[in-house]
């Protein structure tokens, strides 16, 4: 008997990232790419961010709420990288460059 064949293929659309604003449980805030688990507040927009640059604006907005903010070095992480990326092209980046920035971010130095 020969192997059946599908005529249709399930193919899911690609993830759209979230950026949520959370506060913990020692009152530091951050921005974070996942809808967080227990012992984590969401702050701000409890649906999530579509862009990073959006959750980063509600974290300074949200400044007084917060003892500390925590990963607040990434967008001096993104500015190197896109400068690396300007000089010497994005092929050149390193998994240190990247590492802790967000998918958008990623995809914007690529170019998409």
């Amino acid at each position: 008997m020969p192997p059946s064949k599908s005529s249709s293929a399930s193919v899911l659309p690609p993830a759209t990232a979230k950026h949520y604003v959370v506060l913990d449980a020692v009152g530091n805030c951050a921005v974070v790419d996942a809808k967080p688990e227990d012992g984590l507040k969401i702050i701000g927009d409890s649906g999530g961010y579509a862009s990073w640059e959006s959750a980063n604006k509600a974290l300074r907005d949200a400044k007084a709420k917060c003892k500390g903010i925590v990963g607040a070095g990434v967008p001096a992480k993104f500015e190197a990288a896109q400068a690396k990326a300007k000089k010497n092209g994005v092929e050149t980046l390193t998994r240190d460059d990247i590492d802790g920035l967000s998918y958008e971010q990623i995809k914007q130095l690529r170019g998409y």
